[in-house]
């Protein structure tokens, strides 16, 4: 067996220590203590005990031995003594003889707790060096004049600048807005397994008349002929349901009061993905009033379920935030908080956080001036679903491209009427291209109800035409 690291301990009279790395074993017999030896003489694994000529060669060895360390251990102390005497003298010497590019300017505790910058010299400039009482320059922090001193979320997620407009922090948006925010409840008609039965329905809404005009969502209202408001301030009032669009999905109620609390509509035009957002409305139905906040994730969204391009925010919505404000830096309402995705897709169990979606206030405003004047918004209809048509899929399937492809057909709707079906692919619209569902969408919003709309499309690779009379979205 090998012999193996050892260390030796005093403090336990000779007796072996294992290495803390493992290396050592206890009682190897290969190993022989020359130390702490009460007898004298050498132990050895072979040899008399009594032999007195090797003792005494063993105490010369050893005596010599301690010498020669006693030596090593004197220059040692004498060198590292020398070296931090040497040190001292060197550095009080040269303190005052540093040279000006190994300075250092001394910093006070009040000056040091300062934000400072560096200063450097540009090219053709002389680069002054500061003496040794200097500070370190320090960068002032200048306040924005809009904000009167306060730090608010506006600087990190500003929007574009409004003339006249002042930016407001998140309390002062609150106070502008809140009072003028509603919970609204009341009952809807479902239809189930057991037939028809009536649920109950939390949502919020927001007014926009001192005499009592409320904005909310459709699906709030549903068929509902009247619904009951709580205000902010805890006054309630039963209020007429005066329309609704459930294609665009806006309502308007009527509650019988005067001089109360409105909101100032804004401009969803101007707004720019990552500004600020204060979505304000009754989650759950039972906590009224509550307020919070995010950004514009993006504009223009188009889903399936609106008319509509929306808002995407992340601020929080949950059920019964439907048909509240989403308010912007200003003060402003610039959408009307709608829906929020829960699963990523119908077969996803994932589910999926921050992202929420409005009506933009700008589109909803013709909506609500012709509820609040005809009761009823009407759109046009063309009795079909549209998709985008990829080249991929065109190629796979021999179809036209590019254009947007027919996917359902409403029986006896407007399409069906003008001889559309399924696999065709539309290219044209009264002369304009149409390259995505958005194209034709713009383009057939442009009318009425009962107006005619020209289209060009390809069945297979044969290209076709009809005219298609629009229909109205009020069955």
């Amino acid at each position: 067996m090998g012999q193996q690291p050892y260390i030796h301990n005093d403090d336990y009279s000779g007796r072996d220590q294992q290495n803390q790395s493992s290396y050592y074993t206890n009682n190897d017999s290969s190993y022989h203590n020359y130390q702490n030896n009460d007898s004298g003489g050498d132990q050895t694994g072979f040899g008399s005990d009594g032999d007195s000529s090797r003792g005494r060669r063993g105490k010369r060895n050893g005596r010599n031995n301690n010498l020669a360390i006693g030596i090593i251990v004197t220059a040692l102390v004498v060198a590292i003594l020398f070296s931090v005497v040497t040190g001292f003298v060197y550095f009080f010497s040269f303190k005052d003889n540093i040279p000006s590019f190994l300075k250092r300017p001394d910093i006070t505790e009040s000056e040091a707790s300062k934000p400072s910058v560096a200063i450097e010299s540009q090219p053709g400039e002389k680069n002054t060096e500061p003496s040794s009482g200097d500070t370190l320059p320090s960068e002032s922090i200048n306040q924005n004049d809009n904000l009167n001193g306060q730090f608010t979320i506006a600087d990190l997620a500003r929007p574009l600048p409004q003339e006249g407009k002042t930016l407001l922090t998140i309390p002062e948006i609150v106070d502008k807005v809140k009072p003028a925010v509603v919970a609204i409840y009341t009952t809807v008609t479902t239809r189930g397994w057991m037939g028809y039965t009536q649920v109950p329905v939390a949502g919020s809404g927001f007014i926009i008349s001192e005499d009592g005009y409320v904005v909310t969502n459709a699906h709030v209202v549903g068929d509902a002929k009247s619904v009951h408001i709580y205000m902010d301030d805890g006054r309630e009032y039963d209020a007429d349901v005066v329309g609704s669009d459930p294609y665009g999905d806006i309502a308007v109620v009527k509650m019988d009061a005067s001089d109360l609390p409105t909101v100032v509509l804004g401009e969803s035009s101007k707004l720019v993905v990552g500004e600020l957002t204060i979505a304000i409305g009754n989650p759950t139905g039972r906590l009224r009033g509550t307020v919070t906040s995010g950004i514009v994730s993006a504009l223009g969204r188009e889903l399936s379920e609106s008319p509509i391009p929306l808002i995407q925010t992340d601020a929080a919505l949950n059920s019964g935030n439907s048909g509240g404000a989403l308010v912007n830096a200003y003060g402003e309402v610039i959408g009307i908080n709608q829906l929020k995705i829960i699963y990523s897709n119908a077969s996803s169990e994932e589910q999926v956080q921050g992202i929420s979606f409005a009506i933009p206030i700008d589109e909803a405003e013709i909506i609500i001036e012709t509820i609040i004047r005809t009761g009823k918004y009407e759109w046009p209809m063309m009795g079909i679903q549209v998709s985008q048509l990829s080249e991929t899929v065109a190629k796979q399937e021999g179809l036209h491209y590019p254009g947007i492809l027919v996917r359902a057909v409403d029986e006896g709707g407007a399409g069906d009427r003008a001889g559309l079906q399924p696999g065709d692919v539309i290219v044209t619209a009264d002369g304009e291209a149409i390259k995505t569902t958005r194209d034709l969408s713009n383009i057939k919003n442009r009318y009425r109800p009962g107006d005619k709309l020209h289209l060009v499309y390809y069945r297979g690779l044969r290209q076709r035409s009809t005219e298609l009379t629009l229909q109205s979205s009020i069955n």
